[in-house]
């Protein structure tokens, strides 16, 4: 099955991040310990947006994070868990920050 990458995505009706577009996003996988507590293993953001991409019905976000280090945010389609401990939820985005406006 074939990548389509692309480097724009459409959040909502009002909302499009494209490249360099920075923007907010929860969820995020999560572990859980024996004892029944969950850790948080999602990303930190402020993110900043790169690409969109679809493999069937896999979809992710390729971004950075607040650290300037790549990440793939999944937002839809099924996901494999890597082990039993392991919830992969996919990640929500809520918001896009907008430049701070130069002084006078």
């Amino acid at each position: 099955m074939e990548i389509i990458r692309q480097d724009h995505y459409r959040v909502s009706q009002r909302v499009m991040l494209r490249c360099g577009t920075r923007f907010r996003a929860v969820g995020g996988p999560t572990f859980h310990l024996a004892d029944g507590t969950a850790v948080s293993l999602s990303a930190k953001g402020p993110f900043v947006f790169r690409a969109h991409c679809r493999r069937g019905e896999v979809e992710w976000i390729e971004a950075l994070d607040r650290e300037q280090c790549f990440v793939p945010l999944h937002i839809a389609g099924p996901r494999s868990p890597v082990c039993r401990e392991v919830q992969a939820r996919p990640y929500r985005i809520t918001s896009t920050i907008r430049p701070k406006k130069q002084g006078r």
